[in-house]
């Protein structure tokens, strides 16, 4: 209780608390554009889960923060080299060009993979936040071929959990309304006639 009341001070202070604990996010983006038919699909989605910890103290997780990443199918980051960024898989590569979330709740970040196989199929994906992302696929029949892809717009939404800290700013206004409520309270006497 003392660690969160001191870190509500220092927020209120202008200053940052550091996440340094470890923490699994999950986070769900819904209503995209089909590129396809330009039409608004209200229930397409494109989640997925990340754990890290902010070692630096400056508020963000960075992609050298994280300890996983999993969106889109596939699982970027993981413990002991599991993820695909560290596959040495000659059939299928990926990466993370960027990572960044505000732990006050804004979340960016661009991924990709590649992958094909000695029958001359291939596949490919890419997310950009506040982008796009999309799936493709290639093969020697022309059923194998196919791709898709998703435009954010501004109806797309954006939820995370664990919800975000509040910006320090709004500890501030917490801080003072909790203050001014306590001056104005007191206790009634009762009056006996």
């Amino acid at each position: 209780m003392r660690k969160h009341l001191l870190c509500a001070a220092l927020l209120a202070a202008g200053g940052v608390c550091a996440q340094a604990e470890e923490t699994t996010w999950h986070f769900t983006y819904q209503g995209f554009i089909d590129s396809a038919t330009g039409l608004f699909d209200p229930d397409r989605q494109l989640t997925g889960t990340f754990r890290g910890s902010d070692g630096d103290g400056d508020g963000i997780i960075g992609v050298a923060e994280l300890s996983y990443l999993s969106t889109g199918g596939y699982t970027y980051i993981a413990p002991a080299g599991e993820g695909c960024v560290d596959s040495t898989s000659p059939y299928l590569r990926c990466h993370v060009g960027a990572f960044s979330y505000a732990l006050t709740g804004q979340l960016d970040f661009s991924a990709g993979y590649y992958g094909y196989d000695e029958h001359t199929s291939g596949w490919s994906g890419d997310i950009v936040t506040g982008s796009y992302f999309g799936h493709s696929r290639y093969g020697p029949l022309p059923e194998h071929n196919w791709s898709v892809r998703y435009d954010w717009s501004a109806q797309t939404t954006f939820v995370i959990t664990p919800p975000p800290v509040p910006e320090p700013g709004t500890w501030a206004m917490l801080l003072a309304g909790l203050s001014l409520a306590g001056l104005t309270w007191r206790p009634r006497s009762k009056i006996t006639l």
